[in-house]
């Protein structure tokens, strides 16, 4: 992390994420409560993510995680409706493998096994500080260069 306290690129490199030619970490916020999701999008842009879409519901995050791509998915675990968060992140994981961090007001119980049986790269209960959802962002932008193929020599150059 940064001494301003924001998402720090991964690598080491010391840069904060919206400097220029630091990858800024591509977000899809899933809650259904729109104060919520309004506040965890303005965090997460705060940190230097670029938040590429926002659902209320796990069928609409199914269906943007498809279209947008994200790396990393910010999801609440009990959504209401229908599908619930875990199922819907299950599913998101399953068909385009974006990192999880999940916020959840019941951080215990059989629900936490569900979650962590995603490997997410953080649970945070809810309320969060901000300062925990950057090193969750932190902790699932690192885990996905790891995953990513090495760039071509001639990138690196």
């Amino acid at each position: 992390m940064s001494e301003n306290g924001r998402f720090t690129a991964p690598g080491g490199a010391g840069a904060n994420a919206r400097d220029a030619g630091a990858p800024r970490p591509r977000v899809l916020v899933v809650e259904d409560q729109a104060l919520i999701a309004l506040a965890l999008a303005a965090d997460l842009a705060e940190l230097g993510c670029d938040v590429v879409g926002r659902a209320a519901s796990g069928e609409a995050a199914l269906a943007l995680a498809a279209r947008l791509a994200p790396d990393t998915v910010v999801v609440d675990a009990e959504l209401g409706g229908g599908m619930g968060g875990i199922e819907a992140a299950a599913r998101i994981k399953a068909r385009c493998a974006p990192r999880l961090v999940f916020v959840t007001a019941e951080a215990g119980g059989p629900g936490r096994r569900r979650m962590e049986a995603l490997g997410p790269a953080a649970i945070l209960a809810k309320p969060y500080h901000p300062s925990e959802l950057n090193l969750a962002v932190n902790v699932a932008a690192r885990r996905r260069l790891r995953r990513a193929p090495p760039a071509p020599a001639a990138a690196r150059d």
